[in-house]
């Protein structure tokens, strides 16, 4: 009975210090936190980023430490993992995180934009019509965040030959797409002209004909979209290749 008891407590123990260590000293897992700009970590169960009508914007921990977010780099709550966007840009503060390295992280922020269209009467009209576009960015070894576009990307992959691979297949591709487009374009253009050129009398109750330089115009245009539609972004497809052969 005593041999039972003796291992029975060596179970406990062994469970326990399992416990402590996967747990990281103690903390508990899922810990929230904020990395202020000089490099200081501070944790809480609930980090907040609050932005009241009439005061200025703060993060909260634990309902009690307001934190300037102009002081802090980054940090990761209920809703995941962000990074501060440099200064100087138009776009939000923090981007979030959507692919998490182990060297090139990616993520992103959205923009509203305003049209206020215009009418002949106001400009304006009906009030502004708004819309919100994702602005995604990247960054390599944790370091700072640089837009997603194939001058940045060349110069962080250059070190892989697949990823670099996949970035001259996506410029290959944009000027494919940008000749289709003006092809495209260009048949439609010449096709109306030429439908209204040669159509009847229309005061008088003639038709339209249309001129076969509309269809195929339409059928590049369409195609061109349908084929896009299905290839995913290579410029991400680059990144993904990049990580996944670090960590083969």
């Amino acid at each position: 009975m005593m041999k039972n008891s003796f291992l029975l407590l060596i179970l406990c123990l062994l469970t326990g210090y399992s416990t402590l260590a996967q747990t990281g000293n103690g903390r508990p897992p899922g810990r929230q936190f904020l990395q202020l700009q000089s490099g200081e970590v501070i944790y809480g169960n609930r980090i907040q980023y609050k932005s009241p009508i009439f005061k200025s914007s703060h993060f909260l921990v634990d309902d009690t430490l307001k934190y300037n977010p102009s002081m802090v780099a980054a940090f990761l709550n209920d809703e995941g993992f962000f990074a501060r966007v440099e200064a100087g840009n138009s776009y939000d503060d923090f981007a979030k995180r959507i692919l998490d390295g182990p060297r090139i992280d990616r993520f992103y922020t959205s923009r509203t934009t305003y049209d206020y269209g215009y009418s002949p009467y106001s400009y304006g009209y009906g009030g502004p019509r708004t819309s919100r576009r994702r602005i995604y960015f990247f960054s390599k070894d944790n370091g700072p965040l640089y837009l997603v576009d194939y001058q940045n990307l060349e110069q962080a992959l250059a070190d892989n030959a697949s990823s670099m691979n996949l970035l001259r297949r996506y410029k290959k591709d944009k000027w494919i797409n940008t000749g289709v487009t003006i092809l495209g374009g260009g048949l439609l253009a010449a096709g109306a002209i030429s439908s209204f050129g040669n159509s009847q009398d229309l005061n008088n109750g003639g038709s339209v004909n249309v001129s076969p330089l509309v269809y195929a115009g339409a059928g590049i245009l369409g195609a061109q979209f349908v084929i896009n539609l299905f290839q995913k972004d290579k410029l991400t497809q680059a990144m993904e290749v990049y990580n996944y052969q670090l960590k083969q």
